[in-house]
């Protein structure tokens, strides 16, 4: 007789840290989540009494932190800039070890946000050697919102349009002269209310269009050429009457 087997069904925990499936990983991964280190950093943050007055009085004078103080600063900011949690460890933490992470990680961007905009150097510790050194930063080392703009939509757009000229070989030098033109006289005719251009434009389209019937224009545009014709014969008697003028 054989014994049957019985299979084991997967729990989201187990796919999540692949715990309890045979063929995952059995080794729990490892978390980035400290507890120790961050008790100390909410103890650390809980010693300062007004983030917005550490390097500046109430009154507005500036004000020096002692070396003490400054050594807690530039733990926190070494620190702020170490600590990660991923995506799925954060939907897996206790409710307390949650609530701990976000208090810290809002006080720590005060602090970083008070040292930033009041001073052009914050101090930090270097983790290779230990020692405290400064960090230079200007109003909270934030680029001007006209640099944000330029980097997310005017630098993409101008890609866009470089991709669009090489790759649009539908319309050539020539006929984009032509079509300009031909609005060009089209928005004279509207201006002078000249109705036989503006009925050919209606039978044939918009010539900023791609719709337009360029085809069909050709082969009936005598009342556009005479008009065309026309306006060049107007504008160098212009300039001919102006030139005898001066």
């Amino acid at each position: 007789m054989f014994r049957t087997l019985r299979y084991k069904w997967p729990t989201p925990k187990s796919l999540l840290f692949g715990a309890g499936v045979r063929g995952l990983h059995s080794t729990k991964p490892l978390l980035t989540f400290n507890l120790s280190a961050e008790q100390k950093c909410r103890e650390l943050l809980d010693s300062f009494k007004d983030y917005d007055h550490i390097f500046q009085n109430e009154d507005g004078s500036s004000r020096k932190p002692p070396e003490e103080e400054l050594k807690k600063i530039a733990y926190l900011n070494s620190y702020a800039g170490r600590r990660n949690l991923g995506i799925v460890e954060a939907f897996s933490l206790p409710k307390e070890h949650e609530r701990l992470y976000s208090a810290n990680d809002r006080d720590l961007a005060k602090l970083k946000a008070s040292s930033g905009l009041i001073i052009d150097k914050i101090p930090y510790e270097d983790t290779a050697t230990g020692e405290i050194k400064w960090k230079i930063v200007r109003e909270g080392d934030q680029k001007e919102g006209w640099e944000n703009i330029a980097h997310y939509l005017f630098v993409p757009g101008c890609i866009a349009l470089l991709v669009a000229i090489i790759w649009r070989d539908d319309m050539d030098v020539s006929e984009w002269a032509r079509r300009e033109l031909l609005y060009r006289v089209r928005s004279k005719a509207e201006k002078d209310n000249d109705t036989a251009v503006l009925d050919t434009f209606e039978k044939y389209g918009n010539p900023e269009s791609y719709e337009f019937d360029y085809v069909g224009f050709q082969k009936d545009d005598q009342v556009i050429v005479e008009r065309i014709l026309s306006g060049e014969y107007d504008r160098l008697a212009k300039l001919r009457r102006r030139a005898h003028q001066d």
